[in-house]
């Protein structure tokens, strides 16, 4: 069996020091999974990301020598057209090279719901860092073309990345600061996002939450968006022994 369904991952290797690696093939009950586990440990790799439309066989559950855990139920919403509506007054365009320290915080918690936190075999310390980069960088528009604000007596209070994904407008982070939600504050991001986007050509956009982050799937279907599709993520932890394998 060939391992060409093996993609290591180098950015994921090197931010939490050890090989990580991505499944590319679809598992179903037929599928030899203890060579798949066999072609991991072979390439060193210590987790793999696996995410299909269909939940995994539940007896694979029992192959030894890696545990096997369903992380998150990731849902994808569209709104196929989006229109222009006006800013709300306290809703501006982040034009600083660096976000503040609560911009930070309000990142970290708006991934309460992420695989990276679900998982404890992560770690908090790299679940917080992993947020904090996705927003410096998206600041830094390396990975979002612009990040919105909604400021409260000069403290920002919520915060949106706009990017683009497969040609569709797309919403990264959008959170608010767990003590300011149930404000309107998120509505009012959304809506900016889509006003934002519209300027700039887009006439479709899409945003990813989980099934569990039900706050934020009452949001988006609040704003006119249409669940598009379920995936189910699993991460694959490999308990490396060499000699394991020798009577298959």
């Amino acid at each position: 069996m060939k391992s060409d369904y093996i993609e290591i991952l180098d950015w994921d290797t090197n931010f939490f020091g050890f090989k990580v690696a991505k499944l590319n093939l679809e598992i179903s009950k037929s599928t030899n999974l203890k060579e798949i586990i066999f072609q991991l440990d072979k390439k060193h790799v210590r987790l793999a990301y696996y995410s299909s439309l269909k939940r995994f066989p539940e007896q694979f559950n029992l192959i030894s020598h890696v545990d096997i855990k369903l992380v998150d139920k990731k849902v994808t919403y569209m709104k196929k057209e989006i229109m222009k509506s006006d800013y709300h007054d306290s809703i501006t365009i982040y034009d600083k090279d660096y976000p503040e320290s609560n911009m930070l915080n309000i990142a970290i918690q708006s991934g309460e719901y992420s695989r990276f936190n679900i998982d404890k075999e992560i770690g908090k310390d790299k679940y917080e860092e992993l947020y904090k980069l996705w927003l410096i960088n998206s600041v830094k528009k390396e990975i979002a073309k612009e990040v919105l604000v909604f400021s409260d007596n000069g403290e920002i209070r919520g915060l949106v990345t706009l990017g683009e994904k497969k040609g569709n407008a797309d919403i990264g982070i959008i959170a608010v600061e767990s003590t300011n939600r149930g404000k309107g504050i998120g509505k009012s991001l959304m809506y900016a996002a889509e006003t934002w986007f519209v300027d700039n050509g887009y006439s479709s956009i899409q945003v990813v939450t989980q099934e569990d982050n039900l706050s934020a799937c009452n949001l988006y279907r609040s704003c006119g968006y249409e669940l598009e599709k379920v995936e189910y993520f699993y991460h694959f932890w490999i308990n490396s022994s060499k000699d394991r394998y020798s009577n298959m």
